[in-house]
């Protein structure tokens, strides 16, 4: 009777193929996870680029050419979540004129009884008006961290773009809004108690 014995030489073709095949799913398992930590910055400065989604553009200077005659409402709505904050601007609405620099006012209180970071998304509604409201400086830009009991009052310079008059999907426009939800920031470290206390 005779045994099968395995080979002992150099492995098989079947066996290099399996460890190209498995080489391959790692390198795009990996690629994969990869890609998947990039998208949301990626997506977050594709937004603010083109003011896809309701993102209003970020930018670093203020608009250029001439003011448009033209005037459009600028209606602000604030949101608070999972933190025990108020956010409230100091004016409810502003007439503004397209294409000139505007300034708002928001004040956030901390109403809780400890020192707390939180973080603000925004967005432009109608979704069409996005692509021509730009930011200059908003607090929305960085996490703010606010004492226990404390009020801060923070600028916001924004302008809507003079060519917003001559697009056609917003030319019936009169009222836009710009919303701002607070929530506790994802990678805020807890502050720290001193010992004994």
């Amino acid at each position: 009777m005779s045994s099968l014995k395995p080979r002992s030489g150099p492995k098989s073709g079947g066996a290099r193929r399996h460890g190209l095949v498995a080489a391959i799913c790692a390198v795009v398992a990996v690629a994969m996870v990869g890609a998947a930590f990039a998208a949301v910055p990626f997506y977050r400065a594709f937004c603010q680029a083109t003011g896809f989604d309701g993102t209003p553009k970020r930018a670093s200077s203020g608009p250029t050419g001439a003011a448009s005659d033209r005037t459009i409402g600028v209606r602000f709505d604030t949101n608070v979540r999972d933190l025990p904050w108020t956010l409230t601007p100091q004016e409810n609405s502003q007439t503004v004129r397209v294409g000139r620099t505007q300034l708002a006012y928001f004040t956030i209180t901390n109403n809780g009884d400890r020192a707390m970071t939180g973080r603000a998304t925004y967005n432009v509604s109608p979704e069409s008006a996005a692509q021509y409201f730009t930011k200059l400086q908003c607090f929305c830009f960085s996490d703010q961290t606010i004492p226990a009991h404390t009020s801060k009052t923070f600028p916001v310079v924004y302008y809507v773009d003079a060519k917003f008059a001559a697009d056609p999907d917003t030319r019936p426009l009169s009222v836009l809004t710009l919303s701002y939800t607070m929530f506790p920031a994802p990678d805020a470290k807890a502050p720290q108690t001193k010992a004994g206390g």
